[in-house]
């Protein structure tokens, strides 16, 4: 074989594997700088990606491996064509496109690996683009609810990936029934050590199609409470108005209690509760109370809207120290009820020291008991 070789081998090997460094050098340099967006012409396509600023393109990695990986078997082939060892070229190419390699009782075909794993990124990669132009551009037009959009791109994700999934197994040159067979004789342990996966997978599809919990609801399940930003294939990703996102399993929003504020309409309440003097002029307090309710521009009132009472003053507690007073006011969006509240205090405070009233030492139990509403 090594007779056979030309004078020059080692040089012509050698500028082979430099080329394939290069090249491999490049291709990195290349994927980084489209993860950056450099140029103009990256951010371009990173904006039809639908690719966040500052954020990488998740499949661009494969694809780089994947590059990688067929790169260096074609400068084989490549080099031993020129070094006129054409049998062994094409041997060396049947191999890994044709015949393959035998592991045990299996035939391994690395060009078809390799070609299964190309489609099925590029198809991800497509589906991913086409989900996006799905939610944000070609739903809005149809006048669907933000809520229904979301869970038909949702969906279409589910769907398209699995479809991917099964054409790159098949252009893998795998027998899709052979491995329908194994899933099923593994599925039983794979129910039992999967479940709460399978669980939360099944809770997920429930929570698109029935819409107990939306997108942009604000909700409250447990302890955490917050905006739902997206509901995912095994959990729901709330905000807190502290930015900070909550991660909930999707069968918990199914099995607990979960209180969704914004469910059927945004309507809320702002509910300030206020401890006065006992022998406070009860009917004046009341009065001044409505009053500042009733000035109040973010205040619904009473006849303007069918569904819904005006404000409200009532004594709903009397202790051995004090006259509690609760001031509820409808709101027409449930997230500002808490910036709404904090402005009828400053009122009422001016509006109850004005009449000559001040507010009692508010008993323990209250300040422990009381619910103030979140911050706008």
């Amino acid at each position: 074989m090594l007779s056979k070789l030309p004078p020059n081998a080692l040089h012509t090997a050698l500028a082979v594997l430099a080329l394939g460094v290069v090249l491999s050098l490049l291709l990195e340099a290349l994927r980084r700088s489209l993860d950056s967006g450099r140029y103009a012409w990256q951010r371009r396509l990173r904006q039809r990606l639908g690719v966040a600023d500052g954020a990488p393109i998740r499949e661009l990695r494969w694809l780089t491996v994947l590059i990688q990986l067929l790169l260096w078997p074609l400068l084989g082939y490549g080099l031993l064509r020129l070094w006129k060892l054409d049998d062994l070229g094409e041997a060396f190419l049947d191999r890994l496109l044709g015949a393959g390699f035998k592991v045990g009782g299996t035939t391994v075909v690395p060009g078809k690996l390799l070609l299964g794993l190309a489609a099925f990124i590029l198809l991800v990669t497509f589906t991913r683009w086409f989900k996006r132009k799905l939610e944000h551009d070609w739903l809005p037009l149809t006048g669907l609810d933000a809520g229904v959009r979301v869970s038909v791109a949702t969906l279409f994700g589910y769907i398209t990936f699995a479809i991917a999934a099964m054409i790159g197994l098949s252009a893998a040159g795998l027998d899709l029934s052979k491995i329908a067979i194994v899933a099923g004789a593994l599925s039983v342990g794979i129910g039992f050590g999967l479940q709460n996966i399978v669980n939360n997978f099944v809770s997920g599809l429930i929570l698109l199609f029935e819409r107990p919990v939306r997108v942009g609801d604000y909700v409250r399940v447990g302890g955490a409470e917050g905006f739902v930003r997206r509901i995912r294939i095994r959990a729901t990703e709330l905000e807190s108005w502290d930015r900070i996102s909550i991660i909930v399993p999707n069968s918990v929003l199914l099995s607990s209690n979960v209180e969704n504020f914004q469910l059927r309409n945004s309507l809320g309440r702002a509910v300030v509760r206020l401890p006065l003097p006992l022998g406070s002029p009860v009917d004046t307090v009341r009065e001044r109370l409505l009053q500042v309710a009733q000035t109040h521009p973010r205040v619904i009132q009473e006849g303007q809207r069918a569904d819904v009472s005006g404000p409200a003053v009532t004594l709903i507690e009397i202790t051995e120290t004090a006259l509690i007073f609760e001031l509820a006011a409808p709101v027409a969006d449930v997230n500002s009820r808490g910036g709404i509240a904090g402005e009828l205090r400053v009122a009422a405070l001016a509006a109850l020291a004005a009449s000559g009233i001040s507010l009692s030492a508010a008993p323990r139990e209250l300040l422990l008991r009381e619910r103030l509403p979140d911050p706008a």
